[in-house]
């Protein structure tokens, strides 16, 4: 750090504590948004990229909760801000640690430092649209038994209902197998964005094909849970293009599939909602239904806000609710694990708490405070950030395609701390790595 850059901190961040110290006397909610913004900031700095945008998330959520007017705000999810930004403080700064635990080993090590971002070692391609074909057909027969005599909530007049119908017929094997749709967007994609230029086109049509498939289901998640984790994983590897394509800008590519899809998500979203029939899509159709602009900027801030304002009806009310110890947990086994725990319904409680709208979601928080109590949450969280962040950090060099997709799967459940708490609520992740591992040895055994 150069004499200029130690007088600009040694002068700025006083100012900046200074400025949050006055902020939080009174407006909490700002001052915790504003200090969550100076992490990653600082993270950033650091060029702890992953970690950096799971703090400018945070910051956006809670900005939201602030600023963006929508049907289902309240009082309790601007009061629990400072308690929520609280519990998050404590999950960045494990992740933090677990990623200097990792560093301190590759010190030793002797390795480079800065080190040089990796190029992907992919299978031949012929391996790897074998692989892809296979998914693909593993995906194809999981659709046509899922959807068998009743039209994809997609092409439904009323997806939500449509999705609902689904789910109470849909088993954890189907589940399972769907993932097919995902496991096959991200390697498809990924190779399109960061491999030779070979064939690229057959591996974007791929991954519009896979897309296509996994939107069936018309929800936002399944589509970005495939093409997010490909996305972080590209930004972090060199492409292996020959220099005679030095006019492919990467980076500016990947930006624009992100806004691509990211927009159409939104825009998307708010469309479902106007095409429901409960008491929310009512409301939010009288709000916003002549305009498609402010119908997407409501679902956004919805995407953003809706699970904080939940999660602050759920502390507000937490002295009615016994710890289960482990039960919310295990939500993603399903009445599995129900011999053993008993039964909890995460999305029963949640939609009670929600009325009259019943949103069945509550931040990445709202299962620890319900298994282990407000105490109980700290280590959770802790234990939780430490093993994301070694992991991220582990993986953040590797040339492996599989490993890259992993840590970008890691990345993006972080991300979607925001909203909930995905891979102990959906046990996608039991058919995610037993996929990437094939990938990986495909890989390892090419000649």
């Amino acid at each position: 750090m150069t004499l200029a850059e130690r007088r600009l901190w040694s002068v700025g961040l006083p100012l900046a504590l200074g400025i949050l110290l006055l902020l939080a006397t009174q407006w909490a909610g700002l001052a915790v948004t504003a200090g969550l913004v100076v992490v990653a900031i600082f993270a950033a700095r650091a060029r702890s990229w992953a970690l950096a945008a799971c703090a400018a998330v945070w910051s956006a959520a809670m900005l939201a909760v602030q600023t963006l007017p929508g049907p289902y705000d309240s009082w309790a999810g601007k009061a629990v801000l400072p308690v929520l930004a609280g519990y998050v403080s404590v999950f960045l700064a494990a992740w933090a640690i677990g990623r200097q635990v990792i560093s301190w080993r590759t010190d030793r090590i002797n390795l480079p430092m800065p080190r040089p971002r990796p190029q992907l070692r992919w299978p031949t391609d012929r391996r790897l649209l074998t692989y892809l074909l296979v998914l693909l057909g593993i995906a194809s027969v999981t659709a046509a038994i899922r959807f068998r005599g009743v039209v994809p909530p997609l092409f439904a007049d009323n997806p939500d209902v449509a999705r609902q119908a689904l789910r109470l017929q849909s088993s954890i094997v189907i589940g399972l197998l769907s993932e097919a749709w995902t496991l096959g967007m991200g390697v498809s994609l990924l190779r399109a964005v960061s491999g030779n230029r070979s064939r690229s086109l057959i591996f974007y049509v791929l991954a519009g094909v896979f897309t296509v498939g996994a939107a069936l289901g018309a929800s936002k998640n399944s589509v970005l849970v495939g093409i997010a984790p490909a996305l972080i994983a590209a930004l972090s590897a060199r492409h292996s293009r020959p220099r005679a394509s030095k006019s492919f800008k990467k980076i500016p590519v990947i930006l624009l599939i992100a806004a691509v899809v990211l927009g159409t998500a939104v825009f998307l979203g708010g469309q479902r909602t106007m095409a429901g029939t409960g008491s929310f899509e009512t409301e939010f159709r009288s709000r916003y239904g002549n305009s498609a602009l402010a119908s997407s900027a409501a679902s956004l801030d919805l995407s953003l806000s809706s699970s904080t304002e939940t999660f602050g009806r759920l502390w507000s009310q937490r002295e009615n609710f016994e710890p289960t110890y482990g039960a919310y947990s295990l939500t993603f086994l399903g009445s599995h694990a129900q011999p053993l725990f008993g039964q909890v319904d995460l999305y029963g409680l949640t939609s009670q708490l929600s009325q009259p709208y019943f949103m069945n979601t509550a931040t990445f928080v709202a299962i620890p405070l319900l298994d282990y109590g407000p105490i109980g949450v700290l280590f959770f969280l802790a234990a939780l950030g430490l093993a994301i962040g070694s992991t991220e950090r582990w993986f953040e060099f590797s040339a492996s395609p599989a490993a890259q997709l992993g840590r970008g799967f890691i990345v993006y459940f972080a991300l979607f701390g925001v909203y909930e708490l995905y891979p102990l609520i959906y046990p996608t992740w039991l058919s995610l790595v037993p996929g990437l591992w094939v990938l990986h040895w495909l890989g390892r055994t090419a000649k």
